[in-house]
């Protein structure tokens, strides 16, 4: 009996070594700091290669979550390429009735067919952002501006309500680092709107057309599934670099010109996350209205933050 009670004690210290393995790799990536530390665990100024024996090292990881937050700032990498926003108008047509916005479902069921057609881009010529790494893998209060905004070469100036000609203000964001490939120390971060179901932007371009990017829902129809919940809508680029500590972070959203959507669309082992488009002609009795669509962001940003750190991967 004694040696099924030492049995079962073994088992529960294995299983708890293995919960806190797991615990702790689930941590990474992460934010933080390589600080110099007499007695430290690494002997590196990155903080990557461990220091044997233990605590013979010149450098301590100091995590994210142990650090107060670091806020940053950002703009577009290449001057002149502030960032393109490319997606498609998406319609149910009934006969010859237009039933948009409505739901994919209730469009099939009402026997109607639906028309998509790509949209030309909204080019803006730069992009500025602030916001703060927080914690453990968290990015928030993220705001995203963009100056001299249109489509077609600006013959259709492109604006938020209330912003300067040309500058479209992207709402408040959050997000997180995640992996894109765990295996290759691939990281990437993932953008979403603060408020939950919020858009990211609603501008208008030229008076003619109004858009919006974001969150659809069953009632206006959200293009990925499932419908009832419009989805799962954020945007994910890759960042780098990781395991190296830096003063700039580098940004790259990549657009699959065929399907408009940001690749990569998620985290390993996550669901997808994409953006989606809405957009309704303006003061035009009769013309068509669009139902929720893919759309997808292209630009190259840098972020730099107010003291050098890491991700750690």
């Amino acid at each position: 009996m004694r040696h099924v009670r030492m049995l079962g004690l073994c088992l529960v210290a294995v299983f708890a070594v293995c919960a806190y393995a797991v615990s702790s790799a689930s941590a990474l990536p992460e934010w933080g700091k390589c600080e110099a530390k007499a007695g430290g665990n690494y002997s590196d100024s990155n903080c990557t290669v461990k220091a044997k024996p233990k605590g013979s090292g010149s450098f301590e990881w100091k995590k994210g979550k142990e650090l107060p937050n670091v806020k940053f700032t950002g703009a577009n990498k290449e001057a002149g390429h502030g960032g393109v926003l490319t997606g498609t108008i998406r319609i149910c047509w009934v006969g010859e009735t237009d039933k948009s916005p409505t739901t994919r479902a209730k469009c099939a069921e009402e026997g109607g067919r639906e028309v998509e057609e790509s949209l030309p881009p909204v080019e803006c010529e730069s992009e500025t952002n602030t916001g703060e790494q927080s914690g453990t893998n968290a990015v928030q209060k993220v705001f995203v501006t963009f100056r001299g905004c249109g489509v077609i070469n600006k013959a259709l100036p492109c604006k938020s309500n209330g912003a300067a000609a040309e500058e479209i203000k992207v709402n408040e964001l959050k997000g997180k680092l995640g992996y894109i490939n765990k295996g290759a120390r691939a990281v990437g971060v993932l953008l979403e709107p603060a408020k939950h179901h919020g858009a990211f932007a609603e501008f208008e371009c030229g008076g003619l057309l109004a858009l919006k990017v974001g969150v659809g829902n069953s009632k206006e129809g959200a293009y990925y599934q499932p419908e009832k919940t419009g989805g799962y809508d954020g945007i994910i680029s890759p960042i780098g670099p990781v395991n190296k500590m830096t003063s700039t972070f580098e940004q790259v959203y990549t657009v699959n010109p065929t399907t408009h959507e940001n690749e990569p669309s998620k985290f390993e082992g996550k669901h997808i996350e994409l953006l989606e488009n809405l957009i309704t002609v303006i003061g035009e009795p009769g013309q068509p209205k669009s139902d929720w669509s893919q759309a997808g962001e292209e630009i190259t940003n840098v972020n730099t933050p107010e003291v050098e750190g890491e991700i750690k991967a």
